[in-house]
């Protein structure tokens, strides 16, 4: 029995995976045959819809004890729908999906909860479990859930911690709260409710992560793990090919119904994009390490035009109120993008500036195209 993990001429690539059909999930695993509904520990098989037992599967037999609650955020199809040669990848993850999979285990499983001294005591403070008096087990940002991501990096993703990673952790529990997303908000805050600061709880502790995907969401999943036989995660590499993840390397893309831009003064074309300072040798060596994620075409979605809490839409550390017209970041430049786009034609849009949350807030306005770089400012790339 083998996985699955090549393209069609036989090379690891990273790639979007192709939605399929909507079809209804059958709470029975395809390989033992029982009922998997009240598992914690399952994946649905893309093809058949059926939700299968990590246990019960084949290629993760190696690692499975590996495999966190929660977490079935695979590109998977079992044994029936690919004759044996099943396949198994990893999806890239998300800050709100690595916080989420994150409070499930501490909820769900009390041996996964960090216990013993933390010598560096950059963990430090009140920790959970804690019980408030609604029936949930809320948990500290940093002593419990950003204890648990540290252990368990290099589960999560091959890339380096960055300097801030814990305040990219700390910005997904309140933009994915009940108070920021009153309708569907993942995360019940303690402050907010018993003024507890810090204490974070699942909205509902059955739900799994990848429930709260919109279809957008689904469609811009990406594939870019596959495992090696202990479960340790191997990047793929990239590929410049239609309907797949790519990096950009080619002449300033073209806006549809409008001539390609011109380069900006102090702009490459060619092998590489001018990046902030590129006259000096800083921006220089910026420019050699700088690649570029592209994200699909998407259509816009029915109804009014109002500010997108999607992931290929707005940083994480934007809040976008309930009305979903007003946005505001508590600090540095990044970008949140509307709804809806335009191709051709004449266009124009109001915005009011409102006082700013810091008293020397600035802000930038203007148009990006789908692929401008959400963790930077309107401006910043080709593609705003």
């Amino acid at each position: 029995m083998h996985v699955d993990n090549s393209s069609e001429n036989g090379e690891d690539v990273v790639m979007k995976d192709k939605l399929l059909p909507k079809m209804k999930q059958v709470s029975k695993c395809s390989y033992c045959e029982n009922n998997s509904g009240e598992s914690l520990k399952t994946v649905p098989c893309l093809e058949c819809g059926s939700r299968c037992h990590i246990d019960c599967i084949n290629c993760t037999a190696k690692f499975k004890h590996k495999i966190l609650l929660g977490d079935d955020f695979f590109h998977f199809k079992c044994h029936k729908c690919t004759d044996g040669n099943e396949r198994f990848r990893r999806y890239h993850l998300s800050w709100v999906d690595v916080v989420h999979i994150t409070l499930f285990n501490l909820t769900h499983n009390p041996a996964a909860r960090p216990s013993g001294a933390d010598p560096s005591n950059q963990f430090g403070g009140e920790h959970g479990p804690q019980e408030y008096g609604d029936s949930r087990v809320y948990f500290h940002y940093k002593a419990d859930v950003a204890r648990f991501i540290d252990q368990h990096w290099a589960y999560f993703w091959t890339k380096a911690r960055g300097e801030t990673w814990i305040n990219s952790a700390s910005s997904a529990l309140s933009t994915n709260s009940t108070e920021n997303v009153p309708e569907d908000g993942r995360f019940e805050s303690g402050k907010a409710k018993y003024n507890k600061n810090g204490m974070w709880a699942l909205t509902d502790d059955l739900r799994f992560p990848s429930s709260y995907d919109s279809l957008q969401q689904q469609k811009t999943r990406t594939i870019m793990y596959t495992f090696a036989e202990d479960g340790s995660l191997i990047e793929l590499r990239t590929q410049a090919t239609n309907g797949r993840r790519k990096r950009r390397t080619d002449a300033t893309p073209k806006t549809a119904g409008s001539r390609a831009k011109k380069p900006r003064a102090g702009a490459h074309s060619g092998n590489d994009y001018a990046s902030p300072g590129a006259g000096s040798k800083r921006g220089a060596r910026a420019r050699r390490a700088w690649s570029i994620g592209m994200w699909p075409d998407i259509d816009n979605p029915q109804g009014p035009a109002h500010m997108s809490r999607e992931e290929t839409h707005a940083a994480a550390q934007y809040v976008i109120e309930s009305d979903r017209l007003t946005v505001w970041n508590d600090k540095g430049y990044r970008m949140a993008k509307a709804s809806h786009g335009v191709e051709t034609g004449a266009w124009y849009f109001e915005a009011q500036i409102l006082p700013g949350v810091r008293p020397e807030a600035n802000l930038r306005i203007g148009w990006s195209q789908i692929s401008g770089e959400l963790q930077a400012p309107c401006g910043y790339d080709v593609f705003s």
